[in-house]
C-alpha cells in the first residue's frame, strides 16, 4: 500500500520564530477581534473591536502625530514612499508626489524640513515636473559628513489601458539617480547610484567597520544586497544576489534590516507573493554573505517595512503586522532586546481612514513607514491612504 509520502510530495518548511509567545498571543487575539469587527459579529455588547477592549489588546503608543503633506487635485494627490533623515541639526522627510495615480506621468520627488519634527516647512520639489512624461520615485534620504542624498527612480511612463493601472514602466530603461545638497535647498542631479535599473525603497546604512549597506532587487538578477567598502556612495557597490526562496517574491527589494552588537545582520523581506508574512535572513560575516531567506512568524499585510535600532540599544521592527492581504490600516511597532526575539509591540495607527480623492493603485490605510532614531526619539513617518503624508515622534523612555 502506497504511504502518503509517495503520493503527496512532502516540502521541507522552515521557519524563523521570532515572536515571544505574550507578543504572538496578543497578535492572534487582536487579528480575532479585529475580524469580528469588521463583520459585524459582536462577541459582546459592550464590544466595539479592538479599541473597545478596555485595556486594548495591543497597547497605544504615545506619540505626537504631525502632518507634513495633505494631498489634493491642486497639490497632487498620490503622496507615498516617505523617508526620513537629520541633517545639520534638521529633520527632512522626503516622498513622491503624483498628480493621481501611483507611478504615472509628471510624479515629482518633493522635500519638507522641521526643526522639531512637529511643524514642517512647505514643500520644495527637487525631481521632476508635472508636464514631463517621466515619473520620479523617493527610494531614500541619508547623509554623510557635510553632504544630503536623496535616491531616486527615474521611469519611463508608457500609457496602456490594458494593462493593470492602465500605464506601464519599461525596467531596463529605469535609473537610480542621486540629487546632492549642502544646505538643505539648493539640489543637484549629481550621479546614477548603480550601472544596472533596480528598484529599493531604503536608503544605505552603516555596517560595521564603517561600509554602507541596502537591500534591492535588480532588473537582472533579482534579490540582492549591494554593499560598499566605505561611506561613499559615488563608489560602484559590490553586489550580492539573495536566492528567492520557493513559494516567495522579493520584486520591489523592499527589505529592512539592523545590525547586532556581536554583528550579526538580520534583514526582513516583504513577500510579494501573498504569504502575508515577513521572510528573514541573515549574514554571521558583516554582510559578506547571506543565508537564504526563510518564512517568520511575523505577519505582514504585504506592505514596507521598516527596522532598526533605538539609541537605548533596543531593536525594533515596524509594519503592517496584520495578515490579510494589504490592510494597511493597522501599523505596529515592536521592540526586542536582543534582535532574536520581540517581546512587546504597540499600536501607532489604527484610525479609521479611507481616500477622499480616487487613484489608481492607491489603498487605505497608515503605510510604508520609515523609521529614525534620534536620541531619546524615534520619528517615523508614513503615508495615509496613499495621499497624505505625516510624521508621529515617540519618546523611548515610553515604550
Amino acid at each position: 500500500m502506497e504511504g502518503v509520502k509517495d503520493k503527496i510530495k512532502m516540502v521541507d518548511v522552515r521557519q524563523a520564530r521570532m515572536l515571544a509567545n505574550e507578543v504572538s498571543e496578543k497578535l492572534h487575539r487582536f487579528q480575532m477581534h479585529s475580524g469580528m469587527h469588521d463583520s459585524n459579529c459582536l462577541m459582546k455588547y459592550d464590544d466595539n473591536g479592538p479599541r473597545g477592549v478596555n485595556p486594548p489588546i495591543i497597547p497605544y503608543a504615545p506619540s505626537r502625530r504631525a502632518r507634513v503633506y495633505t494631498g489634493t487635485h491642486e497639490s497632487g494627490s498620490f503622496n507615498h514612499q516617505s523617508q526620513l533623515v537629520k541633517f545639520r541639526g534638521k529633520y527632512y522627510l522626503g516622498w513622491s508626489n503624483g498628480i493621481a495615480d501611483e507611478e504615472n506621468t509628471g510624479q515629482r520627488v518633493l522635500i519638507s524640513s522641521s526643526e522639531d519634527a512637529l511643524s514642517w516647512s512647505n514643500a520644495l520639489c527637487l525631481a521632476g515636473t508635472r508636464d514631463s512624461s517621466l515619473s520620479y520615485s523617493c527610494l531614500g534620504i541619508c547623509s554623510f559628513e557635510e553632504t544630503l542624498y536623496v535616491i531616486a527612480r527615474q521611469e519611463d511612463v508608457l500609457r496602456d489601458a490594458n494593462v493593470v493601472g492602465m500605464h506601464r514602466v519599461d525596467p531596463m530603461k529605469s535609473r537610480i539617480k542621486v540629487f546632492t545638497s549642502r544646505d538643505g535647498a539648493d539640489w543637484r542631479m549629481s550621479f546614477d547610484l548603480i550601472d544596472q535599473p533596480g528598484i529599493f525603497y531604503e536608503a544605505p546604512r552603516v555596517i560595521s567597520g564603517g561600509g554602507l549597506m541596502c537591500t534591492a532587487t535588480l532588473t537582472k538578477g533579482g534579490p540582492a544586497v549591494l554593499r560598499w567598502k566605505n561611506p561613499d556612495l559615488q563608489e560602484k557597490p559590490e553586489v550580492l544576489f539573495i536566492p528567492e526562496p520557493e513559494g516567495a517574491v522579493f520584486c520591489y527589494g523592499e527589505a529592512s534590516w539592523y545590525q547586532r552588537d556581536d554583528g550579526l545582520i538580520v534583514i526582513f523581506w516583504r513577500d510579494e507573493n501573498k504569504s502575508c508574512r515577513l521572510w528573514v535572513n541573515f549574514s554571521e560575516d558583516n554582510g559578506r554573505s547571506f543565508s537564504p531567506p526563510v518564512i517568520s512568524d511575523i505577519p505582514d499585510s504585504m506592505s514596507r517595512v521598516s527596522a532598526g535600532r533605538l539609541n537605548d540599544k533596543r531593536y525594533f521592527l515596524c509594519n503592517n503586522a496584520f495578515p490579510v492581504l494589504l490592510n494597511r490600516r493597522h501599523l505596529m511597532l515592536f521592540l526586542s532586546d536582543d534582535g532574536l526575539a520581540f517581546n512587546k509591540v504597540y499600536m501607532l495607527m489604527d484610525d479609521p481612514t479611507s481616500q477622499r480623492v480616487t487613484g489608481l493603485l492607491k489603498a487605505d490605510g497608515y503605510q510604508y513607514p520609515c523609521c529614525l532614531a534620534d536620541g531619546e526619539k524615534l520619528l517615523v513617518s508614513y503615508s495615509v491612504n496613499k495621499e497624505d503624508i505625516e510624521c508621529v515622534s515617540l519618546d523611548c523612555s515610553d515604550i
